[in-house]
C-alpha cells in the first residue's frame, strides 16, 4: 500500500473524467492513484462528515475507503465510474460508523441519538448508484456546452484535470484574473442550469 497523506502532492495531471484513470489504477500507477486521492479526498471527507458529524471520523472514512480501492484495484471493472465508486464505498463506511456511534450513545442522551438516526435516513436515501453520476455528468456536459470555448476550456482544466489557476494561465496564456473570471461564469452557469442537482454538484464542482 502506498502511502497516503492529506498534504500537497505532486503529481502529473490526469483527466478523472473517463476510463484512462480506471486502466492506470488497476496496473498499479501510483502518481494517478495519488492524484486520484489528492483530486477526491476533500469532497468524499466532505460528503462522509455531513452525515458523521465528526471530521476526524470523516477523514478516517475516506482513508479506508481509499485502501481498499488500492487493495482491491485488480476487481475494477473497465468501465467501472470511478466518482459513483468512491461516493458509494464512502456512503455505506459512513453508515456502518453511524450505526457505531449509535450503539455507543448512552440511553439519555436522546439529541445525540435522534440527530444520528436522522442522519442515517438521509444518508440512506441518497443516491450515489452509476446512473445518478452518469447522468450528472450528461446534464454538467451539456451545460458546458452552452459557454463560450474560453470558459469551457478553463473550467475544464480546473475541474476535470485539477490544474491550478496559475497552471491553467501560464498554459493559455491569459492573466489569473481572467482565469478566476471563466471559473466563476462557469460555476454561476453551472448553478442556475442544474439546480435540482445541487448537493451532488456543490460536492462535485464547487469544491476545490
Amino acid at each position: 500500500m502506498i502511502r497516503l497523506t492529506n498534504g500537497f502532492i505532486n503529481r502529473r495531471q490526469v483527466n478523472y473524467k473517463g476510463s484512462e484513470i480506471v486502466q492506470k489504477i488497476k496496473s498499479g500507477d501510483e502518481p494517478a492513484f495519488e492524484g486520484l486521492y489528492s483530486f477526491f479526498y476533500p469532497k468524499l471527507a466532505y460528503f462522509s462528515n455531513q452525515y458523521l458529524m465528526d471530521s476526524e471520523a470523516a477523514n478516517s472514512v475516506v482513508q479506508d475507503v481509499f485502501t481498499e480501492l488500492w487493495e482491491h484495484r485488480q476487481n475494477l471493472q473497465d468501465d467501472t465510474n470511478l466518482q459513483a465508486w468512491l461516493f458509494t464505498v464512502t456512503k455505506n463506511k459512513s453508515l456502518k460508523q453511524i450505526s457505531k456511534e449509535r450503539s455507543k450513545q448512552r440511553y439519555d442522551d436522546y439529541l445525540r441519538t435522534r440527530e444520528l438516526d436522522i442522519n442515517y435516513k438521509s444518508l440512506s436515501g441518497f443516491d450515489t448508484s452509476n446512473f445518478v453520476f452518469e447522468e450528472l455528468q450528461q446534464k454538467v456536459d451539456e451545460a458546458l456546452s452552452k459557454l463560450s470555448l474560453p470558459v469551457r476550456t478553463v473550467f475544464e482544466k480546473s475541474r476535470y484535470e485539477d490544474k491550478k489557476n496559475r497552471e491553467i494561465a501560464d498554459e493559455l496564456g491569459i492573466s489569473i484574473k481572467t482565469v478566476e473570471a471563466h471559473i466563476s461564469k462557469a460555476l454561476q452557469h453551472l448553478r442556475k442550469e442544474l439546480k435540482e442537482y445541487l448537493p451532488l454538484l456543490y460536492i462535485l464542482f464547487f469544491l476545490k
